[in-house]
Formats: structure tokens, C-alpha cells, sequence
């Protein structure tokens, strides 16, 4: 374990605490309901083809888009995330056995 002599200021770490929130209120980040992974545009094409990946993310973000759910509304204030990985397989894979221990 490494540790340090040097302590951080509780000024310090309550401004970063402060910075944090901001940035957590601004993006709407507690008010997301759903996350959406997608497989797209990978290096190698193991799930379908790039083209197909890349023109499903594309849909993908346009019906967010279209229903609202890209950002909290006052009507719905939740939202939908959406995050495009190349290794989805391997995330799934590492997930399921595990993790982080």
C-alpha cells in the first residue's frame, strides 16, 4: 500500500467535493435511470460489422434524441445513458467472473 506523508487540506478535498457536484448536477448524472452499452464501432468486427455497429449507435442516439431521454425533462426527469465500447464482450466477460475483488 502506498501512502504519503503529504496531507491533503480539508479545503482542498471539500472544493474537490464541490467541483464533483457540479459536475454530477450539470451533466444530469443522478438522474439517470437506464445505461445502455453498445458494442460499436470495435476495432475488430466480432459482433457484426462496423458499418452495422456504427449505424446502430447513430439510431441509437437519434431515438434518445426523439423521445426526450437524452437529458432530464421536466416532464420525465430521468434520463437514458448510453456508452460505446469496443470490448463489450470482455466487460461482460469480466463482469459475470467477478470483477474487482
Amino acid at each position: 500500500m502506498i501512502q504519503s506523508s503529504h496531507q491533503i487540506p480539508k479545503a482542498a478535498k471539500s472544493l474537490e467535493h464541490r467541483a464533483l457536484s457540479i459536475c454530477v448536477e450539470t451533466l444530469g448524472l443522478a438522474k439517470i435511470q437506464r445505461h445502455i452499452f453498445i458494442c460499436a464501432d470495435q476495432i475488430i468486427a466480432s459482433c457484426c460489422s462496423k458499418r452495422a455497429s456504427l449505424e446502430s449507435w447513430e439510431y441509437l442516439k437519434k431515438r434518445l434524441k426523439e423521445l426526450k431521454f437524452d437529458e432530464p425533462q421536466q416532464s420525465h426527469p430521468i434520463c437514458v445513458y448510453r456508452t460505446k465500447s469496443q470490448l463489450l464482450a470482455c466487460l461482460l466477460f469480466w463482469t459475470h467472473n467477478g470483477g474487482l475483488h
